[in-house]
């Protein structure tokens, strides 16, 4: 019993091991993975060029491959720096459309105000 119970385990984990190189269906998306580099803040690339200038007066990377992937790390800084800048510039730009309605918005206040007093200043005058 014990002998055919560890042939049913050793052919089921045979089986699960082997099937994916006998399967046909081999379907990938590279729109559906996500890699850790989608997601990257300023601070990180920065820190890893920080890694690589070390790595690299340590004798650990080889000057073109230091090269190759300080330029690459570079790139990403400076299109991460003018997202942000861009961005920034539409929160200005958001922020002033805002208070110049805001401000609309009170001058047309003000002016019914005015107006208001006007008409009862009138009035007064009139019942005098």
């Amino acid at each position: 019993m014990g002998y055919v119970a560890a042939l049913l385990i050793i052919g089921l984990c045979t089986f699960l091991v082997a099937q994916p190189f006998f399967s046909n269906k081999r379907h990938w998306t590279t729109d559906e993975i996500k890699d850790d580099l989608d997601e990257y803040s300023k601070e990180n690339i920065f820190a890893t060029i920080n890694e690589l200038e070390m790595e690299y007066n340590m004798g650990k990377l080889p000057k073109e491959d230091f090269e190759k992937l300080k330029k690459h790390y570079e790139n990403l800084a400076a299109q991460k720096m003018r997202e942000e800048s861009m961005s920034n510039t539409e929160i200005v730009e958001k922020q002033s459309k805002e208070i110049l309605n805001e401000s609309i918005v009170i001058d047309k206040e003000l002016e019914e105000e005015i107006e208001r007093e006007i008409r009862l200043m009138r009035q007064k005058r009139k019942g005098k």
